[in-house]
C-alpha cells in the first residue's frame, strides 16, 4: 500500500525518486546498471573493462524512457550501450520488443559497426528485476514508431 504522500510501494513504486533526486542516487543507479550489465554493451556484446572514474569513456548508461518524459530513476529503465549504439538508440534507429528482440525501423539508418547486431536480441542482466521493463520499452517504441 502506498503512503499518503505517494512514496513507497503501490501505485507509485518509484515515488521516492523524484525529479530532485540527489547526485548520489544518480551515481548509485549508474554504477548498478554498469555492474548488472557487467560492463558489456547490451546491443553489441562488446566487453569493456571497468573504469576508475565515475563516467566510463566508451560505455554509456542510457534511459529507455527519459526522466523528463516521466521515466523513473530505476535500473529497469536503463541500458548499458557502447557510445555508437547509445547514439543510435536515442535517435530511434532501433527499438526493442518486449522479448528483447532488436528491430531497426530503417535498416540503412544504422551505422555499419552496429548493423550486424540489429537483428538479434539484446543482452540483458541475469537478474530479472534488472532487465528492461516492458512498459519503458513500449514507451520508447511509441515515441519512435508511433505505436
Amino acid at each position: 500500500m502506498a503512503s499518503a504522500n505517494g512514496d513507497g510501494f503501490g501505485d507509485n513504486p518509484q515515488g521516492g525518486f523524484s525529479a530532485g533526486a540527489s547526485l548520489d542516487v544518480y551515481e548509485a543507479v549508474y554504477r548498478l546498471v554498469m555492474t548488472a550489465y557487467r560492463y558489456r554493451c547490451a546491443l553489441t556484446g562488446e566487453q569493456f573493462t571497468p573504469d576508475i572514474g565515475l563516467v566510463h569513456p566508451h560505455l554509456e548508461v542510457v534511459a529507455i524512457r527519459p526522466r523528463d518524459a516521466g521515466g523513473p530513476l530505476a535500473i529497469d529503465n536503463y541500458l548499458a550501450l557502447e557510445e555508437h549504439a547509445a547514439r543510435a538508440f536515442r535517435a530511434g534507429h532501433f527499438v526493442i520488443e518486449d522479448d528483447y528482440r532488436v528491430v531497426p525501423p530503417v535498416a540503412g539508418a544504422l551505422a555499419p559497426a552496429i548493423r550486424p547486431h540489429a537483428s538479434g536480441h539484446l543482452l540483458v542482466p541475469d537478474e530479472p528485476l534488472f532487465r528492461p521493463n516492458p512498459a519503458h520499452l513500449a514507451f520508447h517504441r511509441r515515441m519512435v514508431l508511433g505505436r
